[in-house]
């Protein structure tokens, strides 16, 4: 004898069928980290914890959850082993300790590792010091020029320091200057960016 049909649904599915998976709106299931954008509650880093305790949920909109922001999803400065110490808009500090990944074939750092300090610490520098004063506003580099002085080799650690030498509303100048342990300046970056509404970029 045949078997009865499965009876059909009010919205025509199977009820056999197992359950699709919920989706955050865009077309992304939930719970899947691959699939989170950034901001979204469950993505990774979307909701950066309060620093300041009071329960409420920070984000990029507003100053403290902008620097812990940088600091919880630091991009290709995490994957580089940079280590932001100090955020401000005055004054950006970060220290990276030398492994065989940073060298270049002749056993020296290789340069692009001290313009892509300068680029960083630059960049979140100018965010901050934009944001103090335009909110919604962000930064884009223009510029960025390095100068390599030292060398510095593998075990050594290297200490960035970025400071403001320019910031207006339309476009900013910071200067980022990299130390060996010893003291000795290894590179200098002048970075030049332009501040942009967060809809244009």
């Amino acid at each position: 004898m045949a078997e009865p049909e499965n009876p059909a649904t009010a919205d025509g599915s199977d009820p056999e069928a197992p359950p699709r998976p919920a989706t955050s709106g865009r077309g992304r299931e939930v719970g899947d980290p691959a699939g989170e954008v950034a901001g979204e509650p469950g993505a990774p880093g979307g909701q950066p914890p309060d620093p300041t305790g009071s329960g409420r949920p920070h984000g990029a909109g507003d100053l403290a959850g902008m620097i812990e922001l940088a600091k919880l999803r630091p991009g290709f400065a995490g994957l580089m082993g940079l280590h932001l110490d100090e955020i401000s808009s005055r004054r950006v500090t970060a220290h990276l300790n030398v492994g065989e990944e940073h060298l270049q074939p002749f056993g020296l750092v290789h340069g692009g590792v001290y313009a892509a300090i300068g680029e960083t610490l630059a960049s979140i520098g100018a965010a901050v010091a934009l944001h103090e004063r335009s909110p919604g506003q962000t930064v884009v580099g223009l510029e960025n020029h390095t100068s390599f002085l030292r060398a510095a080799r593998v075990g050594e650690r290297i200490e960035a320091e970025a400071l403001p030498r320019h910031a207006g509303r339309r476009t900013q100048q910071w200067e980022v200057r990299m130390r060996r342990g010893d003291g000795a300046e290894v590179a200098v970056s002048t970075v030049r960016l332009l501040a942009l509404a967060r809809a244009e970029v």
